[in-house]
């Protein structure tokens, strides 16, 4: 039975509430699994997915503290966006090393990934690996190229090409006639320098900034401002 894609992505976006809670050390753990799966049958790809999430551990994992000038305690943290969607339309070693780089970062940052293309052996070499590792079901969904239109007419959160420049600008074009959130555009269209594959700090592009706020010290303050308007002043 052929399933839609709009239900993969129901599937998908399932599994993305979950993970986006997990802490990193678990995300990092579970993806580690899965590139040791990875490793015997293509090297290339695993050292890419390493070289990943090596590079997210640095840049996500920590939370950072910020000024609190009343006393309050700031922390600075990300958490993924959604569904990302990466759309492969080159198949040459190249694009699957760029499709690794993207898959990873978008899975490092607390996103879950539909990956679109038609290298079906690529695909059932990522599926068959990552069903042995740790990662949670639906967490990656492979779909033929074909279905990224339909996969796009949802609520997907962050977009990524592997493929050339006449299809960035149609994406482009695309997704800035979209409504609702907007949607983050990831580009790897040079295929021979691979720049987006190798940036150490591509796991940014696939994240949302928040911030949280622990109100101790000021709770006093505010109680003081709060007297202020009593009948006795």
């Amino acid at each position: 039975m052929v399933v839609h894609p709009s239900a993969r992505f129901a599937d998908a976006e399932s599994a993305w509430d979950n993970w986006q809670q997990t802490r990193f050390d678990y995300k990092k753990e579970a993806l580690l699994s899965w590139q040791q799966q990875l490793y015997p049958f293509r090297i290339e790809l695993a050292q890419v997915m390493q070289y990943q999430l090596t590079h997210s551990e640095n840049t996500v994992a920590k939370i950072h503290h910020l000024v609190g000038p009343t006393g309050e305690t700031n922390e600075l943290y990300t958490t993924g966006r959604g569904v990302t969607l990466l759309i492969q339309k080159d198949v040459s070693e190249n694009a699957q090393k760029a499709t690794v780089a993207q898959c990873t970062a978008a899975l490092s940052a607390g996103n879950c990934v539909i990956i679109c293309s038609d290298d079906i052996e690529f695909l059932n070499q990522l599926n068959e690996t990552y069903e042995q590792s740790m990662l949670p079901s639906n967490l990656l969904i492979t779909l033929p190229f074909e279905s990224y239109d339909s996969v796009l007419e949802s609520d997907v959160r962050n977009v990524g090409l592997i493929g050339n420049k006449e299809m960035e600008v149609a994406l482009n074009r695309a997704l800035a006639e979209r409504s609702g959130a907007m949607v983050s555009l990831v580009c790897e269209t040079d295929l021979t320098e691979l720049p987006v594959t190798r940036d150490p700090n591509l796991v940014l592009r696939f994240i949302t900034e928040r911030t949280r706020t622990i109100n101790i010290t000021a709770v006093g303050g505010n109680a003081n401002l709060l007297e202020l308007g009593s009948s006795t002043h």
